[in-house]
């Protein structure tokens, strides 16, 4: 009789520690989200500032009214010579 119970309680046990398990998986990702959209959230807020689109109007070339815009091209070829330079000192 006794093992009869003790078979009876086995299904019931596993399926507690897989929906045990289910839940801090859940808890997991549900907390990953949250932070996930706190960083969205302060995102959000930033774009809101006057600094964040005057960066990005400079990304785009714009310039503000009496400024001048200056394009310097060749910077990576720039820094490529320097890098060899550098390296032609070490040696």
């Amino acid at each position: 009789m006794l093992l009869a119970v003790a078979i009876g309680y086995i299904q019931p046990v596993r399926a507690y520690q897989d929906a045990s398990a289910n839940v801090a998986a859940r808890e997991a990702e549900v907390e990953q989200m949250a932070s996930g959209n706190a960083r969205l959230e302060q995102r959000i807020a930033e774009t809101q500032t006057a600094e964040f689109v005057a960066r990005e109007a400079r990304k785009l070339g714009l310039v503000r009214p009496g400024e001048r815009l200056f394009i310097v091209t060749g910077i990576e070829e720039w820094k490529q010579e320097r890098r060899a330079r550098a390296k032609a000192r070490l040696r």
